[in-house]
């Protein structure tokens, strides 16, 4: 009896714990039964975004200043949030690789979790606030796969509602659920009459936290306290601040130590890190083209229409509790204009307009949610309520799923000899123990190895791939480049070819530049390099003006720092003698051919060569 009662009460946690199990599973399935593969690598491979694993390794060794070479220490620190890896860290600590495939399901369970007390909060049915919340998390999915209707409105939803949720560590699947928390307990914090101040002290530990993981999201949640805080107390604003002063301070102190971390990490961080991060500053004329962006974008068609339907919801639908979505779409336009008038310094200032975007939609979405949830309250019995909800949400589940399964049959038809040569190579280092010396120094340009080369705690790298896993200063990155180039046979018309400026089909990018230098060569109308527009030719330099001020992931290298560039290149006598050459015969590296002497063949298949010098007396194929 005791049980029966036990999940009586608990019936929705196991409903949910279930549902997320069905909106996890689908992937990790398909997964494990299509690639027979190292778990590290499988992660690497099926995690939405493998790009901040090294960092999270090396942040669970209390690692933050780590330069994957052993003749080189003492460097300046990472600049990005320890916080804002904390979790991942932790939990990498202790489960190692499976730890990205729990906290997965763990984040779509929390995700459901508040969501579902949202609902409820805002007297949705449980029916229904359950549902809804299924709804939300597949969002993103429906209008990431309705784009191809040629809608504007359509396509503007589908690429901003990536930024809502989705299951990329640690952004967002992490760092939105502290902003959702958030959002549940300012509602908490509205709707209570007399103990308000416990939420608030869950409220200011949530937007310390959210400083250190996405700053972005703690303007929105600032000026929205800020407002609730008004609207709440009205005239007596000043009067509860100073009638319960000593809450107020102590919740400051916790808000200022949150912020002295983040500061204290940029005070100490290598400043060349946090340029190829994107942050430059700003001056007085730029802050100008920022305002007119500003201007312009909310005189805009689009915005104009967000604006309109918010507006027409707040008019229509007399709930002061939805109401605290519209204030949050207020927050989100000013975040911007505050950030853009105090700060001097800048980076992806996209993210604001996104979250314009997202929150203009959720308000009046809800609106209809709750209307439809009132007409189904209204219109319909109880059983004919937990039919048409119980169909809505195994529907949703089949949709998700069929679409998951979907991309992975993709993906398999593309990528399965990919990832089965991927696969050997990862097995022959396994079987042949190389692990038995984590100190072996190895030359690897591969995205992918270089990965599970460091998730396996591998510690000497010739060159490390992508610099945003390293503060090292990018004297020492342009150097590694160079001695790592020269010692594959690269020549320079070859190294020319690597770092010269590529154009898309609508911005530059050069993958390998951007991934070696991050965005130090970050180009678009308010920013380039050194702030001098007369060092690139006259087609970079009519595409530079003619884009969007908010692209950030552009990268032209003007035409001094190439020849400067090839130049040292021409110069630099530096050399290499790494243990382990791992080569990617189709990268851009274009390494066919690997001629040494000192080194021979102990790995061949379709993609990828593995020399090993000889000293080693690996056997030589």
């Amino acid at each position: 009896m005791k049980v029966i009662n036990y999940l009586n009460k608990n019936y929705i946690f196991f409903i949910i714990l279930l549902s997320s199990l069905i909106l996890f599973l689908p992937k990790w399935i398909m997964s494990f039964s299509f690639f027979d593969e190292d778990l590290t690598l499988r992660i690497i491979n099926d995690a939405s975004d493998a790009a901040y694993f090294p960092l999270i390794n090396s942040f669970s060794d209390f690692n933050f200043s780590n330069s994957y070479l052993n003749n080189i220490e003492d460097l300046k620190l990472i600049s990005y949030p320890v916080i804002g890896l904390f979790i991942n860290s932790l939990f990498f600590k202790i489960l190692g690789g499976y730890s990205f495939i729990f906290l997965e399901l763990i984040c779509i369970f929390l995700f459901l979790i508040i969501f579902y007390n949202i609902f409820l909060i805002l007297n949705f049915s449980k029916l229904s606030s359950f549902t809804f919340s299924v709804f939300l998390f597949i969002l993103p999915t429906i209008f990431k796969e309705l784009i191809f209707i040629n809608i504007e409105v359509i396509k503007l939803l589908g690429l901003n509602f990536e930024t809502f949720y989705s299951t990329r560590f640690p952004r967002p699947a992490i760092s939105n659920l502290f902003f959702f928390s958030f959002i549940f307990f300012i509602i908490k914090f509205y709707l209570e009459e007399k103990k308000y101040l416990k939420y608030l002290f869950f409220i200011t530990l949530l937007m310390g936290i959210t400083i250190n993981i996405f700053f972005y999201l703690f303007f929105i949640e600032f000026f929205l306290l800020t407002l609730i805080f008004i609207l709440k107390f009205k005239s007596n604003f000043f009067k509860i601040i100073i009638n319960n002063y000593k809450y107020f301070l102590y919740y400051m102190l916790i808000l200022i130590s949150f912020l002295g971390i983040f500061q204290i990490q940029v005070f100490f961080s290598e400043p060349d890190y946090i340029k190829r991060l994107g942050v430059f500053k700003v001056d007085l004329e730029q802050k100008k083209n920022l305002f007119k962006y500003l201007i312009n974008f909310f005189f805009s068609f689009k915005f104009l229409f967000l604006l309109l339907i918010n507006v027409i919801s707040f008019i229509l639908l007399k709930n002061n509790t939805l109401r605290i979505f519209f204030y949050l779409f207020i927050a989100s336009i000013i975040s911007p204009i505050f950030f853009f008038l105090i700060l001097n310094k800048g980076v992806d200032y996209y993210h604001f307009f996104n979250w314009i975007v997202v929150v203009g939609f959720i308000y009046p979405l809800i609106c209809v949610l709750f209307i439809l949830d009132s007409i189904c309250l209204k219109y319909l019995n109880i059983n004919q309520n937990k039919i048409l909800f119980t169909c809505l949400a195994l529907l949703m589940f089949f949709y998700f799923s069929f679409s998951n399964i979907s991309d992975l049959k993709a993906n398999l038809v593309k990528d399965n000899t990919k990832r089965s040569e991927l696969s050997e190579v990862i097995e022959y280092i396994s079987q042949n123990n190389f692990d038995d010396n984590k100190n072996l120094e190895i030359l690897s340009f591969n995205y992918e190895i270089s990965i599970w080369l460091l998730l396996n705690d591998f510690k000497n790298f010739s060159i490390i791939p992508v610099s945003f896993w390293t503060p090292k200063t990018d004297v020492m990155l342009e150097n590694e480049l160079i001695s790592s180039t020269k010692f594959l046979g690269l020549d320079k018309n070859n190294f020319y070819q690597l770092i010269r400026n590529q154009k898309g089909t609508w911005r530059f990018k050069n993958n390998f530049v951007y991934d070696y230098f991050g965005r130090k060569y970050m180009a678009n109308s308010l920013v380039v390099f050194n702030n001098d527009q007369s060092d690139f030719n006259q087609s970079e330099l009519d595409f530079i003006k003619s884009n969007n001020l908010l692209i950030s992931h552009q990268i032209i290298i003007p035409k001094s720092e190439i020849k400067r560039l090839l130049y040292k290149f021409d110069n630099s006598n530096e050399d290499i003698n790494p243990d382990l050459v791992i080569l990617d015969t189709n990268d851009k590296l274009k390494t066919n051919k690997f001629e040494n002497k000192e080194y021979c063949l102990i790995f061949n298949n379709n993609k990828f060569k593995i020399f090993s010098n000889k000293i080693l007396d690996y056997k030589c194929l």
